[in-house]
């Protein structure tokens, strides 16, 4: 910095090029930045549907007991009509997505919370210890598979 007379209104200014010196370097700079690119994924509040159906039968190299085919759950839900199964996705939360059933999530692998449910009827198993916490009677669909069929009550 060099200072000037402290009398005077400007007594200071920066070391830096003055506007009439300084070249135009940055042609490409804007000043809002663009929208983000997004992958394929689901963006907050919408469905998310992978590539794939998970509620259809693939070869995904999980271990099978030669002669019993993957169990197949009937999942109901409050104030849903229409008859859900749980079959061949790899979570409760993608089983239902594929059926049509909206369930408000965020992270999808059991950190938030956002997809809390409430289990009124049955078992689940979790993939992985989900980190949320869930009070007696909740589950986490992005992160469980049930066990028996199930009865749930969705949140919100």
């Amino acid at each position: 910095m060099k200072y000037k007379d402290a009398s005077k209104q400007d007594s200071f200014h920066l070391d830096s090029p003055q506007p009439d010196e300084i070249q135009n370097e940055n042609q490409d700079f804007q000043l809002e930045s663009p929208a983000p690119e997004v992958e394929s994924g689901a963006v907050q509040n919408e469905l998310f549907l992978p590539e794939y159906d998970p509620e259809s039968p693939i070869d995904d190299g999980q271990l099978e007991i030669v002669g019993f085919e993957k169990p197949a759950y009937a999942v109901a839900v409050d104030g849903i009509e229409k008859p859900l199964q749980f079959h061949y996705a790899s979570s409760l939360l993608e089983s239902l997505e594929a059926q049509g059933v909206q369930v408000p999530y965020q992270c999808r692998e059991g950190y938030c919370g956002g997809c809390r449910t409430d289990l009124v009827e049955g078992e689940v198993a979790y993939l992985q210890e989900p980190m949320a916490w869930i009070n007696e009677g909740e589950i986490l669909p992005c992160c469980c598979v049930p066990k028996s069929p199930l009865k749930l009550k969705l949140k919100g």
